[in-house]
C-alpha cells in the first residue's frame, strides 16, 4: 500500500513509524511526530522525483564540513565547561520525600559514590533518574543547588 504525502499529517506515530519501516528507511525512526511527517515526506518525494543529484550533494557535504560552530557550543580549548562540582564529606546522608515516600542516600567515598536502598551509583542523577523515571540534575532534586533566579 503506497501512502500519501497528504494524509501524513493525519496518522498516529505509531502507523508513522510503522510506514517508516514500510519505505525501507535506513535507521531508527524519529521520536516526535513531526519530524516523523518531515523525513517520510522527503523519502517519499525522494521515491517520486528523485533524491539530490552529487553535486549538490558534495557542496552540502562541504558547507556542512566548513560551517563555523556556533558561538553556544565553543568552548575554551574545545573541552566542555566544567560544573561546579557538589563536595560532599563521606558519610552525609540525603533526605527527599517524593510522591510521599521518603528517600535517603549515603554519601560514599567523598561524594563519588553514593548508596540508594543497598545499591551503590555513580551520581546523584542517576539516584534522581530511579526515583522518579524522569531526568533530573541530582543536585537539584536533592536540594543542593537550586535554579537561578532572574533579576
Amino acid at each position: 500500500m503506497t501512502i500519501e504525502l497528504h494524509t501524513l499529517t493525519n496518522l498516529t506515530p505509531a502507523r508513522l513509524q510503522q510506514e517508516w519501516a514500510n519505505l525501507g528507511i535506513r535507521g531508527d525512526p524519529p521520536h516526535f511526530k513531526q519530524a516523523l511527517v518531515r523525513g517520510l515526506s522527503w523519502h517519499l518525494q525522494k521515491q517520486t522525483y528523485g533524491g539530490l543529484d552529487a553535486d549538490t550533494r558534495r557542496l552540502l557535504k562541504a558547507a556542512t564540513r566548513n560551517a563555523p560552530t556556533p558561538a553556544s557550543k565553543q568552548s575554551v580549548a574545545g573541552q566542555r565547561k566544567q560544573r561546579d562540582p557538589v563536595q560532599l564529606p563521606e558519610g552525609t546522608t540525603l533526605v527527599r520525600t517524593w510522591r510521599g515516600h521518603h528517600h535517603e542516600v549515603t554519601v560514599l567515598e567523598d561524594g563519588k559514590r553514593f548508596r540508594y536502598r543497598e545499591t551503590e551509583f555513580a551520581s546523584l542523577s542517576e539516584i534522581a533518574r530511579e526515583i522518579t523515571g524522569a531526568r533530573w540534575s541530582g543536585p537539584r532534586f536533592f536540594g543542593l543547588k537550586k535554579l537561578k533566579q532572574s533579576a
